[in-house]
């Protein structure tokens, strides 16, 4: 792997490697850990049952990583006897060759530089959070693997970026914010104006190359080795916390509808006075017309 590009041979994997295949004409990239013996577990969709969608947040177009749920590719059952087992949740084990889907093979990196970080024009390839052990990686792919508990696949908040992210650093938010900065990085590309995007696609222009620079800062900012929303989770934990983390969501919503109860019956009594008002002036009109 050269430093100036995350492509990788098969040969030169390691057990443990963040690993991603870009799709769709370098839109979207599906990622999972590389495990050794030429497999990859990684987390997928269920066809159909996205609960958010590419559609709906960033662009038309199909919706990566499902071939990684089957184990034929072209008609043609995959030999490997591992591949597209699936025993819960969205977790499923992939042979490279499946998880490639015909793309090419890319090294997610991890520990880099804040300036080496802002120089990837790409979200979704490198991250300042420093790796776990492999040993520690490898071990949380396959827990969630074989138990479950990462919890339902969501486009933008819980996707298969998130996934390789929390095994290789076991840090998850603590609020219902994902950690995916390829999601961070098309998010924010959507915001952007049109004028702004066509500098920001411009290979030519000047502008064009400052805009990415101010973009490659903004996306700084969401990276998960420096927000202050993140903590260390143990993979034996982690169904505890999804848990307390929807118990934590609920309470919310729960004192946001008593705030929203609160403010209707301030409102109700606000209209009452008015109406209270409403009627002194009419008595006080009727009096006036008396004299």
């Amino acid at each position: 792997m050269s430093p100036l590009s995350n492509r990788v041979k098969e040969e030169d994997l390691v057990a443990g490697d963040h690993v991603y295949s870009w799709r769709d004409f370098f839109f979207y990239a599906h990622h999972g850990i590389y495990v050794g013996d030429g497999v990859v577990i990684n987390f997928t969709a269920p066809p159909g049952k996205l609960t958010a969608s590419i559609d709906d947040h960033f662009a038309s177009g199909s919706i990566p990583g499902v071939s990684s749920l089957s184990s034929t590719r072209g008609g043609k059952t995959c030999p490997n006897p591992r591949c597209g087992k699936k025993p819960g949740g969205g977790v499923v084990v992939s042979c490279l060759n499946c998880f490639q889907d015909k793309g090419s093979l890319y090294c997610y990196k991890y520990g880099v530089s804040k300036i080496a970080f802002q120089c990837h024009i790409r979200g979704g390839t490198c991250t300042t959070a420093k790796s776990d052990p492999a040993s520690v990686v490898i071990h949380r792919a396959n827990y969630l693997f074989e138990k479950g508990g990462f919890g339902n696949y969501n486009l933008i908040k819980n996707n298969c970026e998130d996934f390789a992210l929390y095994c290789k650093t076991g840090l998850l938010t603590i609020d219902d914010k994902g950690r995916s900065g390829q999601i961070a990085d098309l998010a924010r590309v959507k915001m952007l104006p049109k004028k702004m995007k066509a500098k920001f696609f411009s290979n030519t222009e000047e502008s064009g190359k400052k805009c990415r620079r101010k973009h490659g800062v903004g996306r700084y900012a969401a990276d998960i080795g420096v927000r202050r929303d993140v903590r260390k989770v143990p993979v034996e934990d982690l169904h505890n916390f999804r848990r307390l983390e929807n118990d934590l969501q609920d309470n919310d919503n729960s004192t946001q509808d008593d705030e929203n109860d609160l403010q209707d019956d301030d409102n109700s009594t606000q209209d009452d006075e008015n109406d209270l008002q409403d009627d002194e002036n009419d008595l006080q009109d009727d009096d006036e017309n008396d004299l």
